[in-house]
């Protein structure tokens, strides 16, 4: 079973995927969507964002076996809709059918991180934006938890709640 770190920005995720990875003896599959920004110095449109989408589904894939993921599609599902106000239905059906997975939703209370490639710096934003993932989640058939607090006490959320799935890091 795969483990998605999920959230708003600026929220800690590419780290603990990071050190999750490392402690799980897992590959750490990036996000995708950094990458792909930096080469267009932050600049998208929806076309983009298919590609992003298409560009972090065969990055799981590639890890072939489970994983930790730094992002998935529902990610992009909640972004093509916020920032475009619909979904693709290709991105839809693949978010759909990403398989079994855990899902490890990183609170926004860690300090914003200015950053070129983000776009929501505004708390009230990011609290918004919060609860869409919460919402999406929900909708899922798969567990997910919250992680708070910093460093070591977010990491040991993590740990606790992996162990909790079977998952002992």
């Amino acid at each position: 079973m795969d483990v998605v770190l999920t959230g708003v920005e600026s929220t800690g995720k590419s780290t603990l995927a990071e050190a999750l990875a490392a402690r799980l003896g897992r590959p750490c599959v990036s996000e995708a969507a950094r990458a792909y920004l930096a080469l267009r110095g932050g600049r998208y449109d929806e076309g983009d964002l298919l590609a992003i989408a298409r560009r972090q589904w065969a990055w799981a894939r590639w890890a072939r076996g489970p994983a930790v993921l730094d992002t998935d599609l529902w990610t992009l599902v909640i972004w093509a809709y916020v920032r475009f106000g619909r979904v693709d239905p290709w991105l839809r059906a693949a978010a759909a059918d990403q398989g079994p997975r855990c899902y490890l939703l990183c609170e926004p209370d860690l300090p914003w991180a200015a950053d070129p490639l983000r776009e929501h710096a505004d708390p009230a934003a990011r609290a918004a934006l919060h609860r869409r993932y919460e919402t999406t989640l929900a909708t899922q058939p798969w567990p997910w938890v919250r992680l708070r607090g910093r460093g070591g006490d977010r990491l040991a959320a993590a740990e606790a709640a992996l162990e909790d799935w079977g998952l002992r890091p």
